[in-house]
């Protein structure tokens, strides 16, 4: 009998297929990166040719410099991967971490120059009555201040949104109510991802922000940190620093799921913070009574329908009715909005984190899985808010979605 060895062929087919997620995300994203590299690379040294510039080496550089950087991190794990079968996307160097990240932004950025520059000289050349060698010397230097421009406004603005902190103020007025009622603030925070980019002092930045609002209710719509079980006790130890009338309400999340919930509940539960797993809880605050609904609703794990159902039914008397979920899958926000629910709040989309916009449209691969990315939204008597969340899922970065506070004043 001979052994059964598998062809080559086959072996690297079920590498491909059982390519970690990370790793997938990080080569689609960097193959459009090359792509976009070799568009900018003809415009960019088409100018530099035109406007005679030199010498050529300095300009030769400022191009392929950077552009390797760009791409060492997707290479670099793509080699690890095929030689070693295994990849962890935090397992290499920041530096080169974040410049591919810059990488996707810039180029994203650029691309609408580039459009821009393709669609208006052909134009320029037909109505502007220039000569063609003036016309030439005029887009090649404005193509050049152009590039210019994007590679330090993308850099200035992706640091600067990777870092802020904002507070997001929404007025909601209860229906269906003619007498006055007591003011209710509702504090709504997500995606705390405790891990090596998301530290102790970010954390505590985060925390106070939540306290300078003064919330009658703090809810948390899960992932408490990205992976393993290493940051744990730290982001449980920030979220104890919470100050909150009626205390923290806690919903699982996706990461919190694939390490595992009982660790999570448990470190959070001995610091006092409420954990909601498929339940209901009341809150009376002075004469107004709320009922909160915690529900998981993950890509690993989703609520029964029946059991949705009984838990948007049961009554409690209530005056206010408020639903925390992690995500908020269409399923979710149709069942809760028929149920005359007044609140659903949830994270996971973290704003989109990475948005670059072509021309008038944010494009963020949280748009392939809801049209709910970020912010506020009516749905009839019901207002559905998703919150962006502080930390990163797989990029270390964020632009034009920076951290989010949502202050919720229900009057």
């Amino acid at each position: 009998m001979h052994a059964f060895r598998a062809r080559p062929d086959t072996m690297k087919i079920r590498m491909f297929e059982n390519m970690p997620w990370s790793l997938r995300m990080i080569t689609y994203a960097g193959i459009l990166v090359l792509l976009l590299l070799v568009y900018f690379g003809i415009r960019y040294f088409r100018s530099v040719k035109i406007l005679n510039l030199s010498p050529a080496w300095l300009f030769r550089s400022l191009f392929f410099m950077p552009a390797i950087l760009f791409l060492v991190y997707p290479v670099a794990g793509n080699i690890h991967y095929w030689i070693r079968g295994s990849f962890n996307h935090t397992g290499y160097p920041d530096m080169v971490i974040y410049l591919y990240w810059y990488g996707v932004v810039c180029m994203g950025v650029m691309f609408n120059w580039l459009l821009m520059h393709d669609i208006l000289r052909p134009l320029a050349g037909r109505f502007s009555g220039m000569g063609p060698q003036k016309l030439k010397r005029l887009f090649a230097g404005i193509f050049l201040v152009t590039a210019g421009m994007t590679v330090m406004y993308t850099s200035v603005r992706m640091i600067r949104d990777t870092r802020r902190i904002v507070l997001d103020e929404i007025s909601y007025t209860l229906p269906g109510t003619n007498r006055p009622v007591e003011p209710l603030t509702i504090v709504h925070i997500s995606d705390l991802h405790a891990d090596k980019y998301t530290g102790e002092q970010k954390m505590n930045r985060y925390i106070k922000k939540v306290n300078e609002a003064n919330p009658d209710i703090v809810v948390f719509a899960g992932d408490l940190i990205s992976s393993g079980r290493d940051h744990i006790q730290a982001g449980a130890d920030a979220m104890a620093s919470i100050e909150s009338t009626h205390g923290v309400w806690f919903v699982m999340g996706d990461h919190d799921y694939w390490v595992g919930t009982d660790l999570i509940a448990e470190a959070l539960e001995e610091r006092g913070i409420h954990v909601l797993q498929n339940e209901n809880t009341v809150i009376v605050h002075n004469e107004l009574i709320i009922k909160l609904t915690g529900v998981t609703e993950l890509y690993s794990s989703q609520v029964d329908a029946w059991l949705l159902e009984d838990l948007l039914d049961e009554d409690a008397g209530e005056s206010l009715h408020l639903i925390v979920s992690h995500q908020a899958s269409d399923r979710l926000i149709r069942e809760t909005r028929n149920s005359g629910a007044h609140l659903l709040l949830a994270g996971h989309t973290h704003g989109g984190q990475i948005r670059v916009p072509v021309f008038f449209y944010a494009v963020t691969p949280a748009r392939a899985e809801s049209y709910y990315v970020k912010g506020n939204w009516q749905l009839g008597d019901m207002l559905l808010n998703i919150n962006s969340g502080l930390g990163f899922t797989l990029a270390p970065v964020r632009y034009k979605a920076p951290a989010q506070v949502s202050v919720i004043r229900v009057q």
